[in-house]
């Protein structure tokens, strides 16, 4: 994640008392696969449908991934090659992660939609990423103060996580009255929106290294709580996470909902634009080659350097994000960010043996 949790990329381990995910000793890195240059990369890439929202058509899927290969190719030097797309529905992929290993992460999901949730350990959270990241706090503010309220002046990362959670949530409430094309809230009683669900699948023994979906994921939790996602309101376009079953270590969900909802919250999230499909296709294809970077590289994000492709999109501005990049300005170790492994990724052993018990 790192992602694009709107991206969001599972990073370092999480403490005991701040996430409830178990002893710091059971994590563990996975090893960084070396990529020679001009390297031909096979993905097996599947499509998750929840049936209540607008979906991407098989053609549509098909310019979205190459637009992929392309901004990969250019950016990062190799060649992906995607498999046929197996389409599944959302409930179904879902119902694939292990039971315990579901339980084992229930303390970590922030319950927006009862407000229940315990918003100073959310803020808490938000902190231990920023600390995790190594975040300076003229960077992120000088990244994310466009997207706080004027009166907000944090002179502190502390103070800083304490305006994240109030902005997480007040965009989070604004997700929760986005209506489907039924009349009923696109955030319903299901977990389909809660990242924490998504983020777990790989233990269990998915089939896949990219999986796209029509899903609107936007949740808080308690753990792994980016400057980028928080801003908007806790919504995710995709993240890079581990699986035990994936070649390189890790998996990728990417949402296409961010892309082609059409309502007045996600146009103004865009910067008052709204994308022809063909347009939405090939800018989430684009956008998903940063996703790529995580999953091949483990490169980090280089916040406010716009010519590279592992920059997180300001809100939802992804035309703009995209006429930005300059893959001759920001090649791979140009910035400490870019250098391959910067963020490796990293799994909780006590998950994987819970997921491998009969």
């Amino acid at each position: 994640m790192l992602t694009q949790r709107p991206c969001t990329f599972i990073l370092s381990c999480c403490l005991l008392w701040l996430s409830g995910c178990g002893s710091t000793s059971a994590w563990r890195h996975t090893e960084i696969v070396p990529i020679a240059p001009g390297a031909t990369i096979h993905l097996r890439v599947a499509h998750a449908v929840n049936g209540r929202l607008p979906r991407m058509t098989p053609e549509h899927l098909d310019t979205l991934l190459a637009a992929t290969r392309k901004t990969a190719l250019e950016h990062f030097g190799v060649h992906l090659v995607f498999s046929a797309v197996t389409e599944t529905s959302v409930d179904a992929l879902l119902a694939q992660i292990p039971p315990k290993v579901r339980q084992a992460r229930m303390s970590e999901i922030y319950d927006f939609k009862s407000g229940t949730g315990d918003r100073q350990r959310l803020s808490a959270a938000i902190l231990h990423t920023l600390h995790e990241r190594k975040t300076e706090l003229a960077d992120a503010l000088a990244y994310a103060r466009p997207y706080l309220p004027r009166t907000a002046e944090p002179s502190t990362l502390q103070e800083f996580s304490v305006v994240l959670a109030d902005v997480m949530l007040a965009r989070l409430d604004d997700w929760r009255a986005l209506k489907a094309d039924d009349g009923k809230p696109v955030l319903d009683d299901t977990p389909r929106n809660e990242w924490i669900y998504w983020d777990t699948l790989g233990y269990g023994a998915l089939p896949y290294d990219v999986i796209l979906t029509n899903q609107l994921v936007a949740s808080a939790e308690f753990t792994a709580v980016e400057v980028h996602t928080a801003i908007r309101g806790g919504l995710t376009t995709g993240t890079t996470t581990f699986s035990r079953t994936a070649p390189y270590g890790s998996f990728v969900f990417w949402s296409t909902f961010p892309f082609t909802d059409t309502s007045a919250l996600s146009h103004a999230l865009r910067g008052d634009e709204d994308y022809t499909p063909t347009q939405a296709a090939e800018l989430s294809g684009a956008y998903l080659a940063h996703e790529i970077g995580h999953l091949l590289f483990k490169f980090g994000h280089p916040f406010g350097h716009r010519a590279c492709v592992m920059n997180p999109a300001s809100m939802l501005h992804y035309r703009a994000w995209h006429e930005g990049l300059d893959a001759a300005q920001c090649r791979i170790g140009s910035l400490p960010e870019m250098r391959v492994g910067a963020i490796p990724e990293v799994y909780n052993l006590d998950w994987l043996r819970m997921a491998q018990q009969p």
